[in-house]
């Protein structure tokens, strides 16, 4: 009797620990932080709706995500090491790299800037000739001017007879509403809408379309966090891929992630328009194999651009800057 009762307890707190043991996780889920260029939006709209899909609990992490103050800020954040992965733009980025700080690029986003010169649909300007004569305006230290630079040099236009205007922040939409200027070196989306809104319609001359793309918003790390932790970096960008790719299928959705999320985000519609017309375009450009994957012509002129901008970008050029080490096998289709 006595040996029947202890098989019993025998077997039931066998039963009992390989149900306790079922009842556990394989493996723990394994914590990151990201920090975002800057409080959550169109841009980082990927990253919140790969999260509200679960992509990132399903590949075994526990993402805190920050908003951001800047893309310069949160280079800096990553390469002191207080984050594990930021958003930022690649020139950002990549200027504080040619100063020494152990940075990569693992993933692009924008794969190019769409910043360009944007005039009245009445007054158009639709290449880079007929900036001469014209009164444009660019914003202080702006990361487009070596752009906008660029492109005159390439197609032989005379500097000296672009009127050039600073003008600090949307001060410029104001003068171009009023025909005070003829047009703004700008991201098309931060003049043509808030030219929408009055009626007034524009359109976007594209440096990119003229010989100057410049690799834009892309996920950054430290290297050495990226060697000690490979896996962990190729599932946090696998996951971000997907669910850009998911974006540009389901844009509607994504936006109402996102204000659910961050109550204090722009409007849908203003965030539906923009996300639409401008930003899901710069997921991929031509010559792409899919999301997350510049075409090289395009590091290579982004390398002249900085190079440029910067006066070296330290060992190893631009090819040291980023890296495609960490991007999945198969990438998301360009939408």
């Amino acid at each position: 009797m006595r040996k029947l009762l202890q098989s019993y307890a025998m077997t039931t707190m066998v039963t009992a620990l390989l149900a306790a043991l079922g009842s556990m996780p394989a493996g723990a889920a394994e914590k990151m932080k990201v920090t975002l260029n800057w409080l959550p939006d169109n841009g980082s709209i990927g990253i919140i709706y790969a999260d509200a899909l679960g992509y990132y609990k399903d590949a075994g992490i526990d993402l805190d995500i920050e908003p951001g103050k800047g893309s310069g800020a949160t280079s800096q954040l990553v390469a002191g090491g207080s984050t594990d992965v930021g958003l930022a733009s690649a020139s950002s980025a990549i200027g504080i790299a040619s100063k020494g700080a152990p940075l990569k690029v693992i993933a692009p986003i924008y794969q190019v800037v769409d910043w360009g010169i944007t005039s009245l649909k009445d007054t158009p300007i639709t290449k880079p000739k007929d900036l001469e004569g014209k009164t444009i305006a660019l914003a202080p230290g702006a990361a487009d001017i070596p752009l906008f630079d660029t492109m005159l040099k390439l197609n032989g236009v005379d500097k000296s007879k672009v009127n050039i205007q600073m003008v600090s922040g949307a001060g410029g939409v104001p003068l171009l509403a009023e025909k005070q200027i003829d047009g703004i070196s700008a991201a098309p989306g931060d003049v043509m809408i808030p030219l929408a809104t009055k009626g007034i319609e524009a359109k976007q001359m594209f440096y990119k379309d003229w010989g100057a793309p410049l690799v834009g918003i892309s996920l950054i790390a430290r290297a050495d966090k990226l060697e000690q932790n490979p896996e962990l970096y190729k599932k946090f960008v696998d996951a971000t891929l997907k669910g850009y790719s998911e974006v540009a299928k389901h844009p509607s959705a994504a936006v109402d992630a996102l204000r659910e999320r961050y109550p204090d985000a722009a409007p849908k519609e203003e965030l539906m328009e923009e996300l639409t017309k401008f930003d899901i375009p710069l997921f991929c450009t031509a010559g792409a194999p899919g999301i997350g994957a510049v075409p090289a012509a395009t590091w290579t002129t982004t390398g002249e651009i900085l190079t440029a901008t910067f006066g070296s970008l330290g060992d190893g050029g631009i090819a040291a800057k980023h890296t495609e080490s960490y991007l999945p096998a198969q990438l998301p289709a360009c939408p």
